[in-house]
């Protein structure tokens, strides 16, 4: 296995392990916000669309038009960036338009991964838009970033459907 076949499959993983917490919850409880976390699952996804588009395909081979004309990226980022707070986007977005995003930009990452030579991924991130990648000076920080950062939300969503819905089911043994 060559290091682009582990990244395409470890981000599989990811998005295999994200899609089976969300599909969990039913749509109707993706805007409870518990206070403990202060995020809900409608932000969680609605993130990952954004995220996943900049950490695996913006900064790795830049501007992708099929994406831009499917999804407002502009606005995407205002209202699930970093600085964003869930409580005020609570309805903004129907679950089912995020949910359709999210498979969409899963889709797009790993085609976009897939064509992905050694050589691409020793290169330097792209620069298109002012902000720097938070960790990433090569294209392989990225995607492996992007794998790392999809995971983290697994947990957060994992936590609110704790929280909201109860824990879920990994199919484990129970505890005598």
């Amino acid at each position: 296995m060559n290091v682009t076949e582990l990244l395409i499959e470890q981000t599989k993983d990811a998005h295999l392990w994200t899609n089976k917490l969300i599909d969990s919850i039913p749509m109707e409880n993706w805007n409870e916000t518990p206070d403990t976390l202060a995020s809900n699952i409608s932000w969680q996804v609605g993130h990952l669309v954004i995220s996943e588009y900049y950490h695996a395909i913006l900064v790795v081979s830049g501007f992708d038009e099929e994406i831009m004309q499917k999804i407002d990226l502009k606005t995407h980022n205002q209202m699930y960036g970093y600085e964003s707070v869930p409580k005020e986007l609570i309805g903004k977005c129907e679950p089912k338009l995020l949910r359709e995003q999210l498979h969409f930009m899963q889709h797009k990452v790993i085609q976009n991964v897939s064509m992905l030579t050694m050589e691409d991924l020793e290169s330097r991130v792209e620069q298109p838009i002012k902000q720097e990648h938070p960790v990433a000076k090569i294209k392989l920080d990225a995607v492996s970033w992007n794998i790392k950062h999809t995971m983290w939300h697994c947990g957060q969503i994992a936590s609110i459907k704790r929280l909201i819905h109860g824990g879920f089911d990994f199919g484990l043994p129970k505890r005598r």
